[in-house]
Order: structure tokens, then C-alpha cells, then sequence
């Protein structure tokens, strides 16, 4: 029985570095979504502007 004690302790305390390392996991796909928005809003403002200029 005290051989269990500090398997257990050995996995909660892996379940809860694996929780942590999840909640986290996303942030890069976040601000890469950020990027890719923030870069389609400047590409469609630089196409405005420079169909503005041709048509002039």
C-alpha cells in the first residue's frame, strides 16, 4: 500500500501539468488567426486604395 501512494501523487501531478500545458496549447493557433485576419483587413485596405488610384 505505500508503494501506491507516490504513484498517485506522481499521476495527479501529471494530470495536472497535461491540463496546464492544454489550456495553452492554442494560444499559438490564436495569434496566428489574429495575423491572418489583421493581414486580409491590410490587403483589402491596400486593394481599395489602389483600385481607388486606377480609377482615377
Amino acid at each position: 500500500m505505500e508503494d501506491r501512494a507516490p504513484v498517485s501523487s506522481v499521476s495527479q501531478q501529471s494530470i495536472s501539468q497535461s491540463s496546464t500545458n492544454r489550456r495553452f496549447a492554442g494560444r499559438g493557433a490564436w495569434v496566428l488567426t489574429a495575423y491572418g485576419i489583421s493581414g486580409l483587413a491590410l490587403f483589402g485596405l491596400l486593394a481599395y486604395f489602389f483600385s481607388d488610384f486606377i480609377a482615377h
